[in-house]
């Protein structure tokens, strides 16, 4: 699944290609993950985008209709926008992001009028003057919202997400992680109730940084340590948003390229390398259902 900096990168990207295009018509096969919440397809025609943000791992494209577009990519999505120009897409990488669009994994088309001829505009014609944007899930996990607009009326509808990774002021994090004093670290970290946006990749790098072993229970967590972990986390998501993503096997960035985050990644499919610190083979192990990987001479369990 696409963590914060992947879904980050996407976002910004789109940001820059749809900001300031108004929205002409929405296609979708996928009912049961289409949520209008008492919108239509008639409130947004005419929307004018004014702003591609992120919360968590959520895309938001927010109108001056006082409509926002809430999706989430969630484990197979992807969204590629498409114009008489250029092409960007990000998400994951099957089926290809150069396939041609709309295709069998095509759940929603979102078209937008760049100025020219719309009057007689069809959904799938790629006529010009449009543009189109495409939300491809090839399993049906990821879904759409509209709502309101308005960070409380969002926010509403992500209830049950934590504070953002970025976003989260260490004071917060602090004050979060003391109620949760038998609960493994690292399965606390990916658990989007306390916090947004971190997952498998980004919750070993910034434990690595700490230097913090994933199975430690957060109550036996020292305040230093608390304090490296926080830097670890924020160093870690920066540089990944910088770098443009994972090169994991489950994200491309907008350019259609593997990002390059995993070139500079310390921990997360390190396995059996040096680790940098210490030239200790990096271990693998299955915890909580998901794999971890840390350094165990760096990261001890039962640090003395």
């Amino acid at each position: 699944m696409p963590e914060l900096p992947e879904v980050t990168v996407i976002a910004n990207s789109l940001n820059k290609k749809i900001k300031g295009l108004t929205l002409e018509s929405i296609e979708y096969d996928w009912p049961k993950k289409f949520f209008w919440n008492g919108f239509s397809v008639k409130d947004l025609k005419g929307a004018k985008v004014t702003k591609v943000d992120r919360r968590g791992k959520v895309v938001l494209i927010e109108t001056d209709k006082n409509i926002t577009i809430l999706i989430h990519l969630k484990l197979t999505g992807q969204l590629i926008y498409q114009d008489k120009k250029m092409r960007i897409a990000g998400g994951h990488p099957l089926p290809p992001l150069n396939l041609p669009v709309p295709n069998k994994t095509t759940r929603v088309t979102f078209v937008f009028n760049n100025g020219g001829p719309t009057s007689s505009v069809r959904l799938r014609s790629g006529l010009r003057g449009t543009s189109h944007l495409y939300f491809n899930d090839i399993r049906k996990f990821g879904w759409v919202r509209i709502v309101e607009s308005g960070k409380l009326k969002v926010e509403s509808f992500l209830e049950k997400l934590g504070p953002d990774a970025l976003e989260i002021s260490f004071e917060n994090f602090s004050q979060r992680l003391a109620s949760k004093g038998k609960v493994r670290i690292k399965k606390l970290l990916m658990d989007q109730t306390f916090v947004a946006g971190i997952g498998n990749i980004y919750s070993d790098e910034g434990l690595w940084r700490a230097k913090i072993h994933p199975a430690r229970a957060v109550g036996s967590l020292s305040d230093s340590e608390i304090k490296a972990l926080y830097k670890g986390l924020q160093e870690s998501l920066k540089l990944a948003i910088e770098k443009g993503g994972s090169s994991a096997n489950s994200f491309v960035d907008s350019g259609g390229e593997a990002g390059l985050f995993l070139t500079f990644a310390k921990a997360y499919h390190m396995t059996g390398k040096p680790c940098a610190r210490c030239g200790t083979p990096i271990a693998r192990k299955k915890m909580d259902g998901r794999s971890a990987h840390f350094c165990p001479a760096c990261q001890q369990q039962f640090p003395k």
